[in-house]
């Protein structure tokens, strides 16, 4: 929906505030509280009203609720004394009173998809970047994950530059591939590569920023650093990028030093430990899984104000229910929720803080609050595949197929040399949509199956009449985890439609051998 009153646009479906047309940055709570009064403009909000949606009913003060009224006021050119927008009613709390005009850009499923798209097809007039793997030159070869993690971090702050896009190359080693070739593969105009030693918390990076055809260095440097100084590194090389770029090719309007600007922690170890569990959970083992929890938990006691630890830790909690390896998918789920929620608190820029609490919101089955938590966190990162094929997945189980499965061969496009789990995505939005053979493909496009994985397949071996298929596959199902059982396969694919879910049991059902139609589901 969009909203105009005065010069003032609130858009709340690429979550932007703008004044005559210019953006207007504001923390996300006070864009809710503008669209919570302008959603109520028939009527008085009440302050009890207000700290039930904006804090979730956690006792604040009333200078906490003030603060946020006049953060409001002002980012719509309004204050206490003029309240020609928000007006106070004395003993009964707050009322929008600008007219408003009020307009939609076509169907839900549009508006959710819209942004992202017109980001990709704005690509070609935008210059372009691949962040190519880091040499490891460090003596110990477990340090890989370090020289792995600088890389993905320095991409993930270049992409937050809008009028930049940014692709990842990690796929790529410059020292073997020429770099013209790798630029014509993915389609860049710019490579940025370098090397990483570390001893201890000395660390030693140097990068370099070449011109994709002629090989000409652009950019060059190196850094020497000790512990905390280490962190800044990444800001600095992608400020010097945008720099860089804007001197030689006059179209980096847009540094985005606000963004770009936030540490993911004030610690050096805790670094090293949000390294080495984003490194684990990638893995997508439950051994794996436990040590990406032991190492977040272990950044967070070091630095309880990381939003970035916070974040991974919450969408560790979404991996465990999603994965089946929780014990209590309740308690992760609240979980998931606090951190994410907390991350966001501490920077309101957080990627990882929005796409972790709408991960959460769609586990919930809160679908819309879901999509709108991504579209935030793709407004900070427009260049995420990630986040791209993953809100494709739930458009999807959503209902939206034809949109969500688009939108994840997108990602892909965008994303030449993606991970493997683009290919699982792709897999669970072809089941939700029945279009089970494509789902096969789709999952046999792995290298390896896991637990869920191997779930899909068998059901959708099963249910496409491939039952010697679907019978090996649950072979090897039971073989992964001999405690698998139907009931805790409907509990942790209960975010699917209840249809969905209900043919995913029958198809396991099948491929166990039982004749006998399974029981219908019940879910709420």
């Amino acid at each position: 929906m969009i909203y105009q009153f005065n010069q003032i646009t609130l858009d709340t479906t690429q979550y932007r505030l703008s004044l005559s047309g210019n953006p207007v940055a504001v923390e996300p709570q006070v864009f809710d509280l503008l669209v919570f009064l302008v959603e109520h403009k028939d009527r008085v909000v009440t302050r009890g009203e207000l700290l039930e949606n904006l804090w979730k009913g956690k006792v604040v003060s009333d200078s906490a609720l003030g603060a946020r009224l006049k953060d409001a006021r002002k980012a719509v050119s309004d204050s206490g004394n003029k309240q020609e927008v928000i007006k106070t009613i004395h003993g009964r709390g707050y009322q929008f009173i600008a007219p408003v005009k009020e307009s939609r850009l076509g169907s839900f499923s549009e508006k959710v998809y819209s942004a992202t798209q017109q980001e990709i097809s704005a690509e070609s007039n935008k210059p372009s970047i691949a962040v190519l793997q880091f040499t490891n030159l460090s003596d110990d070869p477990k340090q890989h994950y370090f020289s792995d993690g600088m890389a993905t971090n320095i991409c993930s702050r270049l992409s937050r530059v809008r009028s930049l896009l940014v692709k990842s190359g990690y796929n790529f080693d410059s020292n073997k591939t020429p770099l013209s070739q790798i630029s014509k593969e993915l389609e860049v105009d710019y490579l940025l590569a370098g090397s990483v030693q570390r001893e201890d918390d000395h660390v030693r990076v140097f990068v370099e920023l070449k011109d994709g055809v002629s090989g000409e260095i652009k950019w060059s440097e190196h850094f020497d650093r000790r512990g905390t100084s280490v962190i800044d590194i990444q800001d600095e090389i992608a400020r010097e990028i945008t720099g860089t770029l804007w001197s030689y090719k006059g179209t980096i309007r847009d540094a985005a030093h606000d963004k770009l600007s936030r540490k993911p922690t004030q610690d050096f170890n805790a670094f090293d430990f949000i390294l080495k569990g984003v490194y684990h959970k990638e893995k997508f083992t439950d051994k794996d899984q436990l040590q990406a929890h032991e190492c977040f938990d272990q950044a967070i006691e070091l630095d309880p104000n990381s939003a970035e630890a916070l974040g991974w830790r919450a969408w560790a909690h979404i991996i465990d229910i999603t994965m089946g390896w929780s014990e209590d998918s309740a308690v992760s789920l609240a979980q998931a929720y606090s951190d994410a929620r907390r991350a966001i608190e501490l920077d309101p820029y957080s990627e990882m803080g929005h796409w972790a609490l709408g991960e959460a919101f769609i586990v919930d089955k809160k679908y819309q609050r879901g999509f709108e938590e991504y579209d935030k966190a793709l407004e900070i990162n427009p260049n995420n595949p990630d986040l791209i094929v993953t809100k494709g997945t739930e458009l999807s189980i959503y209902g939206q197929f034809d949109d969500g499965i688009e939108l994840i061969h997108q990602g892909i496009e965008f994303n030449k040399h993606h991970p493997e789990w683009y290919f699982w995505h792709l897999g669970i939005a072809c089941f939700a949509a029945n279009r089970l053979a494509d789902a096969i493909k789709a999952f046999n496009q792995m290298n390896s199956q896991n637990k869920d994985t191997l779930i899909y397949l068998s059901a959708s071996y099963a249910l496409t009449g491939e039952l010697d298929e679907a019978k090996k596959h649950v072979s090897e199902l039971f073989s992964i985890d001999p405690n698998t059982n139907l009931d805790d396969i409907a509990t942790s694919h209960d975010s699917l439609s209840e249809a969905s879910c209900q043919q995913l049991i029958d198809g396991i059902n099948l491929a166990m051998g039982n004749k006998k139609p399974c029981k219908k589901l019940h879910i709420v």
